[in-house]
């Protein structure tokens, strides 16, 4: 019986570690690295790196304003992408914060977002599959710091947001074509008016994203995690160990 159970634990540690993404990039944002990330802000969005985090945000009174950067590295394969925000001006009209990933070949990409549209408050997402948009189910929401995850695994996108003290499933979609590397991005924006879209401003921090692979920027940006095999061998040494110490025991 002991070893029956010896080895269902080895082949759930197998599986558990067969997919993990082994590759991990950090950003804590001291300072905007161009290695990393290009600016993409535009109708008087702006991107700016002050007091150890990221600030996104708009200019008042110009619709559509958007604080945009987007990354120079892509993620491919399985991957997690995270960052916490927190919303500083985000009291008017229809202002957003998003964390977002687009596919490289332009075939998909996903969005999770903080949403106050006329002071109705809610986390939202949105994901494009060949160029038709869909939409998740808002969740109701009075949270003005949190966090984003986007996430694949396999052939299937989620995306979540931190509140209560865990990890909320806002949205998952699954199709076979969720297969090419992606790129990551994070705004600011709003909407309003013409001439009276309000201003927005977001703080960003503890950028991570771990996957398969991380490509487009230097080695030295990307930490190596274990091996699936490393893993593996380990836990099956601890497991044997474990089994002995049971067996001598019984003598």
């Amino acid at each position: 019986m002991k070893k029956i159970i010896i080895l269902s634990l080895v082949a759930v540690l197998t599986l558990a570690v067969s997919a993990y993404p082994q590759f991990l990039l950090r950003d804590n944002f001291d300072s905007f690295d161009p290695a990393l990330w290009g600016d993409y802000s535009h109708d008087g969005g702006y991107a700016t790196v002050e007091n150890g985090y990221l600030d996104l945000g708009t200019t008042e009174g110009i619709r559509y304003s958007r604080g945009t950067i987007s990354s120079n590295f892509s993620l491919s394969g399985d991957f997690n992408t995270n960052i916490d925000f927190d919303l500083v001006k985000f009291n008017d009209f229809f202002s957003t914060s998003t964390l977002g990933i687009w596919a490289k070949d332009g075939t998909f990409a996903m969005l999770i977002s903080r949403y106050n549209d006329n002071s109705v408050h809610s986390y939202g997402v949105s994901w494009m599959s060949n160029g038709s948009w869909q939409e998740g189910s808002n969740s109701a929401t009075s949270d003005f710091t949190g966090k984003f995850r986007l996430s694949r695994f396999g052939s299937t996108l989620s995306a979540y947001y931190y509140s209560a003290g865990d990890w909320q499933l806002a949205s998952s979609t699954v199709s076979s074509s969720y297969s090419s590397p992606v790129r990551v991005f994070i705004e600011t924006g709003n909407d309003g008016p013409i001439g009276n879209a309000p201003l927005v401003e977001a703080h960003y921090d503890n950028f991570t994203a771990d996957a398969t692979s991380i490509t487009g920027v230097d080695n030295r940006y990307i930490v190596a995690q274990p091996e699936p095999g490393t893993v593996i061998l380990l836990g099956t040494g601890l497991l044997g160990l474990g089994a002995i110490n049971f067996l001598r025991r019984r003598k």
